[in-house]
């Protein structure tokens, strides 16, 4: 996925720069969104798909009160900076992401930062097997 373009599909993008990043937010070209620098003032829009949120985040920082205060955004885009921490735990660390819906996106040649997204209209993909053409299909039945 070219995070750029998914930066630039969405309308309505806040920026939680959790670790004062100016790289990240310089590379993405972010200047020109709210950044804020603590998460007490979480504007939620809970019907809107438009709506994205970007962290930039340290590992240490993926914790209980992390998931309780973005458990009810639909799009949420994580910078997770890859500090000693990071790289000394990083299966841990993605397990965790992974077992909150979020996910992995590769980027490569990327030594500061892992990406991760969590997007409420991509969190399940459809198999192959799941469509109408399978299961209501008469004429397959027999095969």
């Amino acid at each position: 996925m070219n995070i750029r373009n998914y930066i630039a599909s969405k309308k309505n993008i806040n920026i939680y720069d959790l670790v004062e990043n100016k790289e990240i937010i310089s590379l993405y070209n972010l200047e020109n969104y709210p950044i804020f620098f603590n998460m007490d003032s979480i504007n939620i829009n809970p019907f809107s798909e438009e709506q994205l949120f970007i962290f930039i985040i340290e590992p240490n920082e993926l914790n209980n009160t992390f998931f309780y205060k973005t458990n009810r955004l639909n799009n949420t885009l994580l910078f997770v900076i890859k500090n000693d921490n990071y790289k000394i735990n990083t299966t841990n660390y993605n397990k965790l992401l992974i077992s909150h819906g979020y996910k992995y996106q590769k980027i490569d040649g990327n030594n500061i930062f892992e990406v991760f997204i969590y997007d409420i209209s991509e969190y399940k993909d459809n198999p192959d097997w799941l469509n109408s053409e399978n299961w209501a299909n008469p004429d397959l039945w027999e095969k």
